[in-house]
């Protein structure tokens, strides 16, 4: 009997020991199931990270080609815009010479002509060489040959009746009769005609007249002080001081700070600056603005210009 329950109770401590066995069996697979779900979809999301690298790879790719060619293209447009500056530096160099030859050769074609300043509109007639040669014999006396080649007013619009004479320009064929003429009009100081005085001074190019006219005001500043002025070519003002001695100013700007000294305070117009020094004010420097650039070195630039223009 004892036996019988022995190996009853044997059996049912098999069968309870074999239950969490086989539950642990069951969670066992189902973690390799899980663990095999997590593995492919790992994989899964691995191929969609490779994909991804690659395309960003691509992209990477394609962004430092396009910045290889922007500074390519940055170095190309840093090296034209030097060349740009250069030349357009030497240009103005070149075109402030030549307006500088200009200018000497537009006062050198006038030295033979002189201006006759107050002469009332119309008072010429119809014969201009005539009444300018008549108005030299009786007012200045002058004897000699005149040779006037040409006589006219200047080029402006006729005035109002109210309003200021038009000069008259008479060029000499010969400078010495032209110089005569001038010295004897300013050696008689006042000359007449119909009971008004009219002035005799010589011919410039209207820059000269220009920068002659900012000596205007002051001159009679000193004429009220009893200094004596005169202004020489092309815009010097000189003044002679009362011990004999004589002084010199270069320009206006020069003039009105040297003025000072006498206590006389003169007004010089503000000057537009030129194209070189709004360039220079803007941070357009040339490497060689200290320099002349030497005429290889000018068409070469000129040359790399004309390929960057053409490659585009």
């Amino acid at each position: 009997m004892s036996k019988i329950k022995a190996k009853h109770s044997t059996k049912q401590l098999g069968s309870e020991t074999n239950e969490p066995h086989e539950e642990s069996m069951d969670t066992m697979g189902e973690l390799l199931k899980q663990l095999k779900e997590f593995r492919s979809e790992t994989a899964s999301n691995f191929e969609v990270l490779k994909c991804e690298m690659s395309d960003l790879r691509k992209d990477l790719g394609e962004i430092t080609k396009r910045m290889d060619n922007v500074e390519q293209r940055l170095s190309e447009s840093e090296d034209s815009g030097f060349n740009v500056t250069r030349v357009m530096f030497q240009m103005l160099q070149a075109q402030k010479v030549l307006a500088d030859k200009c200018e000497d050769l537009e006062n050198r074609h006038r030295r033979n002509n002189i201006r006759i300043y107050s002469v009332p509109e119309k008072t010429e007639g119809s014969d201009m060489i005539d009444f300018v040669t008549n108005l030299l014999r009786d007012k200045l006396e002058v004897t000699a040959e005149l040779q006037i080649e040409r006589a006219h007013r200047a080029l402006a619009r006729a005035p109002a009746p109210n309003e200021r004479p038009r000069s008259i320009i008479v060029q000499f064929r010969s400078y010495i009769t032209k110089q005569h003429v001038l010295k004897t009009a300013w050696m008689k100081k006042t000359v007449l005609l119909n009971g008004q005085r009219i002035f005799f001074d010589e011919d410039f190019s209207p820059a000269v007249f220009k920068e002659r006219g900012k000596y205007k005001d002051v001159r009679k500043l000193l004429c009220e002080r009893k200094i004596k002025s005169h202004i020489l070519f092309p815009a010097r003002l000189k003044i002679f001081l009362e011990d004999g001695k004589a002084k010199v100013y270069e320009n206006p700007s020069v003039a009105a700070q040297g003025l000072r000294d006498f206590g006389i305070m003169m007004d010089v117009p503000s000057e537009e600056p030129d194209l070189d020094s709004l360039l220079r004010t803007a941070g357009w420097h040339s490497a060689g603005a200290n320099r002349k650039t030497p005429a290889n070195e000018m068409m070469e630039a000129v040359k790399s210009l004309l390929d960057r223009h053409n490659k585009i």
